[in-house]
């Protein structure tokens, strides 16, 4: 693992954080970081849920079921339409 430095000999602070990112086009349009603790994970997972539910709601997609949101979740991605994507991450 590659340590960063904030000036010679100092160690950068690393964040633990869970990350909603969302991507059109691929540009970054919004990133919401969370810690990386059990409320921050929830919190994470419930902006997730969210910003698909506004998407699909706005293209006036078929909404996703249960079954699709724990997939998402699972993979860490929702990447149904092209040329949009939400992530949730862990930072590393």
């Amino acid at each position: 693992m590659r340590t960063y430095y904030q000036r010679p000999g100092v160690p950068a602070i690393r964040l633990q954080t869970v990350n909603v990112i969302v991507c059109s086009d691929d540009t970054i349009q919004t990133l919401q970081a969370f810690a990386d603790n059990p409320k921050g994970n929830k919190r994470a997972e419930k902006l997730f849920r969210q910003k698909v539910e506004a998407f699909e709601k706005e293209r006036t997609a078929i909404p996703s079921d249960e079954e699709d949101f724990e997939n998402y979740l699972d993979d860490g991605v929702y990447d149904v339409y092209p040329g949009f994507i939400i992530f949730l991450t862990h930072s590393v």
